[in-house]
């Protein structure tokens, strides 16, 4: 039943690349302020998924094929936990040199950024497709790719486990969708195509949970890898990429607002935990 839950929970984190539909005539105004509110989430829930979930089942994990005999040093969850920040880190650097902030290209704005005042929204640049839409696509396909194993892992290893980390990834999913969509669009696409390739691109996280499926009933510390892997990787997403962006925040309203934001994403995630029963 848990495979069922996490094929289910990958159609839906995969069909939130169809936002686009209502980005047609929201204001930039409107839209500022839900991913205001969007990032702040997200970087608690992730921050807290990563912490109070994923490293500590690891860890448990590791106990459970200790006690099957299995020899395994716990400096190997920590290696894991590295490798996946490290990770992380390499696709990043790859994927958001062309995906989710500003560049000029013959000194015109060409892809969407929800930190540039006065951008226009969505704005179709033209017939031909840039080569940052492009590299846009391939770098989603292996971010989804990954998310795709990360939520077969988790609901592999527990429904609970499965529902806390599928709203980490929720939260973190919904402002990226909406900046892959406007990219795609800046990029040359049409409205209609921009739509098809950011949903086919979703879809390739089916790949990874059917891949993180095979490999599970293949190799006994396969789970114990991944939960340690992910761990790392939501560490550098919360930290790294997220967090920052609501330190740019200069305003003292705003920022006491993101700061109560932020603190309730980490607190659904502990609570859900807490109510939630964990296999």
């Amino acid at each position: 039943m848990n495979v069922l839950y996490g094929f289910l929970s990958i159609i839906f984190i995969g069909s939130l690349s169809l936002i686009g539909l209502s980005m047609v005539s929201i204001k930039q105004k409107k839209l500022d302020n839900l991913l205001f509110i969007l990032v702040a989430f997200a970087t608690g829930t992730i921050l807290a998924t990563a912490i109070f979930d994923l490293i500590p089942e690891s860890i448990h994990h590791l106990e459970e094929l200790m006690q099957e005999g299995y020899s395994i040093n716990m400096g190997y969850i920590f290696g894991f936990i590295m490798l996946g920040y490290v990770l992380f880190f390499i696709i990043g650097r790859f994927i958001y040199w062309f995906h989710g902030h500003a560049h000029e290209e013959d000194n015109q704005l060409v892809c969407y950024d929800n930190k540039t005042e006065g951008a226009t929204q969505f704005e179709y640049k033209g017939k031909n497709i840039k080569n940052f839409a492009l590299l846009n696509l391939i770098g989603d396909v292996v971010h989804n790719f990954l998310d795709g194993v990360i939520l077969m892992v988790a609901f592999l290893t527990g429904f609970a486990n499965g529902i806390v980390i599928m709203l980490a990834v929720l939260f973190h999913e919904l402002p990226q969708e909406v900046g892959d969509y406007g990219i795609l669009v800046y990029g040359g696409f049409t409205r209609k195509n921009a739509l098809i390739f950011n949903f086919l691109s979703a879809m390739t996280a089916l790949l990874g949970g059917i891949f993180a499926l095979l490999l599970v009933e293949r190799v006994e510390v396969f789970n114990l890898f991944f939960l340690a892997f992910s761990g790392g990787g939501f560490l550098y997403l919360a930290t790294t990429e997220l967090m920052p962006e609501i330190l740019k925040q200069r305003n003292l309203k705003k920022s006491v607002i993101q700061t109560f934001i932020l603190l309730i994403g980490i607190l659904l995630i502990i609570v859900l935990i807490l109510v939630l029963p964990h296999e």
